[in-house]
């Protein structure tokens, strides 16, 4: 399978002509900066259109859209200082925002679609065409548009590079453009960068152009996510290590760096597991000090959530060059890496804070403590701060809006992120994630280059309206699944019916908008770990993080691992993004936050009982790997019992995959009926595991299911 990518040009739900005076093949085109306003309603309109803004104090009585005749709606701004302006569309007697703008201006108590408009004295660059092919070509056309005092380029000034190699001769200082093709790229990641400045100085917005090189178009469910909890991952160099003093150990440094998470990936350890996202910590620096957190114990920053400068990598982790070298290594692997986010709140070092602090980028006088009398954590979740030290965003100021957005952008180029994991959605208003995604989308249409945004909502078993607010096309792709991870966890952890899982499964299918990439899981860094609930180390003290009678090294309870590996079963073979949370994939014991934490052990440290469950993990991931069936393939029920779980994916094309789950001590031979496109298949399936196989035949398909056995039927390969 091939894919090409091509886009001539950007088309913005703003539109902003600014290359309309002499351009042509030989001349610098000029930018004109008329401002047209669209509104496409998506059924027929009966009366008029207006649009109302900042720009006329909000009265819609004279500005009327013209109907293009096509039922579109137009309307040209003329004379607008540059600057932001809140608008909407008024249709009929009800105010709109506009469906294809992404951006939010906040006028006092009011949210508007935002319209910027710029300085068109200054230049812009317009991509004009990309082209990029699986066998390594790439075309790459981009106009320099002078800005309308005409002052031309700098021609020192401008540069076209690719992979960060300065590429000369790529400028036609006659005609603008920048023209640059190669042939014999790499598989892999890569980008093309084009700054411009003109002879006044004024510096045009740079284009970041990252694009793959790679046979087959990605897709995030092809594989897993695996979340590599930074410090407490693999410590790789010394010279970086520093705990903090008077600070636990359990809630302090302990060593793990961006070094140790790239040695795995050039170990192959993530390849064996399957794993095709990798998530790590949040790389901001964070405060140097200890601070009292949950229990009013003392904690450091090794987590990452307490960000304290903006572009600066934390150093107990690493530089920005070791980080580079870890997406660069998982990149060679055709791994993607997203990034933890924090755009809630920072700590009171971070500059922001203190420049900032009487502006209004930050709930003061209206913030209180999440949690504290009178400040109810989701009445406030908008305000709240999570405690005293680190206070909390006001999303509703856009030059706020503008630094973070611009802050992440820099880590997005400066990393070379793939995506960006997003930390406590619900707290903050959504023009965060709208914003975000906007930008991104931008890129996406330059390139074809697809980000992942997931989202963490952390809700219970019937938080399913309070996820999907923020899951769509112009927000987040998806969020990890908490309504599903409740009941995985009761029902494999602590051993109740397999319906519970069963119909969660289900409630998702008919709630979730199609398109939604959800995560489930069965553990993460906010929760008790997995194999400790199943093997009942929780129970009395168990359960606190601080006490002495919290779970041992590591667990032997045979039965706890074979209750991880149905859960595994299960969940790895689901739709969306399966997560795993680093260290469950070997039964890492903990008890809650910060004790499910622990550093990571592999290799020789593992137990036989942890090597076994690794081995079930690598199996499952490779099996979801080698076969689209188990990542985009429709899911359908085929058996349901209290201890037995029998479902299939399939697709289309008749490719599929039968998951059987059976905790019984009983054998179960059963005649089962596939459903969809393998109702009518007379393939030959084998289980990745035993080898058994598996003669689908309509309604007279038999299976056979082994006590306490788990089995993923796959197309038998001759």
């Amino acid at each position: 399978m091939t894919h090409s990518r091509i886009v001539r040009s950007l088309a913005l739900p703003v539109l902003l002509l600014s290359a309309a005076c002499g351009d042509s093949e030989d001349s610098i085109p000029v930018r004109t900066c008329e401002v047209t306003l669209t509104y496409a309603p998506q059924q027929s309109l009966q009366g008029a259109v207006s649009v109302t803004g900042e720009w006329n104090g909000f009265s819609a009585t004279s500005a009327r859209m013209a109907d293009r005749g096509d039922g579109v709606f137009t309307a040209r701004l003329e004379g607008l200082e540059p600057r932001d302006y809140g608008y909407r569309f008024v249709v009929g007697k009800q105010e709109l925002l506009d469906p294809q703008n992404p951006y939010s201006r906040w006028v006092r108590t009011e949210e508007y679609s935002r319209l910027t408009v710029p300085d068109c004295r200054e230049p812009v660059l317009e991509l004009r065409r990309f082209v990029s092919t699986p066998e390594g070509s790439l075309d790459v056309d981009v106009a320099y548009v002078d800005g309308t005092d005409e002052v031309g380029p700098a021609t020192d000034k401008v540069m076209l590079s690719l992979d960060g190699e300065e590429k000369p001769g790529t400028f036609d200082a006659g005609t603008g453009r920048f023209r640059l093709q190669v042939q014999g790229l790499a598989q892999g990641k890569h980008h093309v960068k084009v700054v411009a400045v003109d002879a006044s100085g004024r510096a045009a917005p740079p284009l970041y152009l990252p694009f793959w090189v790679e046979p087959q178009k990605f897709r995030w469910e092809s594989g897993l996510m695996y979340f590599a909890f930074t410090d407490r991952f693999l410590n790789a160099r010394s010279e970086n290590d520093g705990a903090v003093a008077d600070v636990d150990p359990i809630a302090n440094y302990q060593g793990g760096d961006f070094a140790g998470i790239t040695q795995k990936i050039e170990d192959g350890y993530f390849d064996a597991l399957g794993v095709r996202t990798l998530w790590i910590s949040p790389v901001d620096q964070n405060p140097e000090g200890r601070f009292i957190g949950t229990g009013g114990k003392y904690y450091a920053g090794y987590h990452g959530y307490w960000p304290s400068q903006p572009r600066a990598t934390q150093h107990r982790f690493g530089s920005i060059e070791d980080l580079r070298a870890l997406t660069a290594a998982a990149h060679r692997k055709g791994i993607r890496v997203i990034a933890d986010l924090v755009l809630n709140h920072v700590h009171e070092e971070h500059p922001y804070w203190v420049s900032h602090r009487n502006d209004d980028w930050f709930n003061t006088s209206a913030s209180c403590v999440c949690g504290t009398q009178d400040c109810d954590w989701e009445e406030k979740r908008l305000t709240c701060k999570f405690t005293s030290y680190l206070p909390d965003f006001n999303w509703r100021s856009s030059n706020m809006v503008d630094q973070f957005i611009d802050d992440t952008l820099w880590w997005l180029e400066a990393a070379d992120f793939d995506g960006f994991r997003m930390d406590a959605v619900k707290h903050m208003d959504q023009v965060a994630g709208r914003t975000l995604r906007g930008r991104l989308r931008d890129i996406t249409a330059m390139t074809g280059t697809e980000f992942y945004l997931v989202g963490e909502t952390f809700v219970g078993a019937d938080g399913r309206s309070q996820i999907a607010r923020y899951i769509s096309p112009r927000e987040l792709d998806g969020q990890f699944d908490f309504p599903l991870y409740w009941p995985v966890r009761e029902a494999f952890a602590d051993g109740q019916g397999l319906e519970r899982v069963d119909q969660a499964v289900r409630e998702n299918e008919v709630f979730y908008a199609p398109g939604t990439i959800n995560s489930p899981f069965i553990g993460n860094h906010d929760v008790a770990r997995f194999i400790s609930q199943a093997a009942k180390q929780l129970d009395g003290e168990g359960g606190d993080p601080w006490s002495s009678s919290r779970p041992s090294a590591s667990v032997t309870d045979a039965a706890a691992f074979e209750k991880a590996k149905f859960a595994f079963t299960f969940v790895l073979t689901q739709p969306g993004v399966p997560l795993v949370y680093y260290g469950d994939e070997v039964g890492l014991p903990g008890a809650g936050d910060p004790d499910n934490r622990r550093l990571m052990r592999f290799g020789s440290t593992l137990t036989p009982l942890e090597a076994e469950l690794l081995a079930v993990v690598q199996k499952l991931g490779q099996t979801r790997l080698a076969h689209p069936a188990l990542q985009t393939g429709a899911r359908h029920t085929l058996r349901i019992e209290r201890d037995l779980y029998i479902f299939q994916r399939s697709l289309p094309d008749g490719q599929g995959a039968v998951i059987a789950i059976n905790r019984s001590d009983v054998e179960r031979p059963l005649v089962v009926e596939p459903l969809g496109s393998l109702a009518a298949s007379s393939a030959t399936y084998e289980d990745v595991f035993s080898g058994r196989t598996l003669q689908l035949a309509g309604t007279e398909t038999v299976m056979v299911v082994p006590p306490r056995s788990v089995a993923v039927y796959v197309p038998r390969t001759e």
